[in-house]
């Protein structure tokens, strides 16, 4: 069976749940500091590190593992919401993943060939076989799984969805919510087996050409609206950035931070930069202190 998720942090995690649980040695590291930049001491962080590792421990003793080869989750990690999607697997796509999500070159061409090497085992598969597409409440997930129906439509084989729920009771009561995938335990994925549902060839038509509308609609920014992905305008989200601009100078990281915390859309924080890049060149937004290096670092008033 092969798995297939939208984003790298998904893939990473899918792989994990494989074999997850079961004790053994486990390296993970802490981070302990306070609010006012002074450093832990030893007792706190030994605090700390027991409690995470106590949180581990709990983790390991209800893993379901999935089973399988990590050679056998696949990633079309391509941002679809975002961006012209008249070629998803084309040198345009690839461009602007590259602006996007700078890295060194040869990382951002290692991500780029898996990517291609997914859809290719996508296409391939036929009669017999089966994917299991990991799909939760994010634009780009959405997206992603009209393309992938696209790619899947005319193989014949098996194709399950396992979609996100809104929220998770913990054995204590606590009620954990979530909004991507990627955001979850590894050790906590086999407990969403029971949610497995098969796709209809009929329903895999169906998104397929949804895909081949959005594609012609070719707008700058997709959406989930009332449940669907719809062609929107790139201001969008504008609103919501407006709404965590503060009276007086702020960081752009802090505009953004605020934004994806409090607001939770969904959505990549590169779009929200681009945004924020436009009310800059219109005036909305002026530049009190520019750092040309990290444009997160830059900071900001209102005009």
């Amino acid at each position: 069976m092969l798995e297939l998720c939208f984003d790298q942090s998904t893939q990473g995690a899918l792989r994990q749940a494989q074999h997850c649980g079961g004790g053994g040695r486990k390296v993970f590291g802490v981070i302990v500091g306070h609010d006012d930049g002074s450093p832990a001491t030893e007792e706190e962080i030994q605090r700390v590190f027991r409690q995470a590792q106590q949180k581990q421990e709990a983790l390991d003793r209800e893993a379901i593992p999935l089973g399988g080869n990590a050679g056998d989750v696949l990633g079309l990690s391509l941002g679809l919401d975002m961006g012209d999607i008249r070629e998803p697997l084309g040198e345009s796509r690839r461009a602007l993943l590259r602006r996007w999500y700078p890295s060194d070159g040869e990382t951002a061409d290692l991500y780029w060939q898996e990517n291609l090497e997914s859809a290719d085992r996508l296409r391939a598969i036929g009669p017999g076989d089966t994917v299991r597409i990991w799909v939760d409440r994010t634009p780009a997930s959405a997206c992603g799984l009209l393309h992938a129906a696209s790619l899947l439509k005319d193989t014949k084989a098996a194709v399950h969805v396992v979609a996100l729920p809104p929220w998770r009771e913990r054995p204590d009561g606590v009620v954990e919510t979530y909004l991507g995938w990627g955001e979850m335990e590894p050790e906590r994925f086999g407990h969403f087996l029971s949610r497995e549902e098969p796709v209809p060839p009929l329903a895999l038509g169906a998104m397929a050409h949804r895909w081949e509308v959005l594609q012609k609609e070719n707008a700058p920014l997709r959406a989930v609206v009332n449940g669907q992905v719809r062609s929107v305008g790139e201001d969008f989200y504008d609103g919501l950035i407006r709404k965590h601009i503060p009276a007086g100078q702020t960081k752009i990281a802090l505009i953004i931070g605020n934004v994806l915390g409090q607001e939770r859309p969904g959505i990549s924080d590169v779009w929200l930069a681009e945004r924020i890049r436009w009310m800059l060149s219109t005036g909305e937004l002026r530049m009190v202190r520019e750092d040309r290096e990290m444009f997160y670092s830059s900071v900001v008033e209102k005009t």
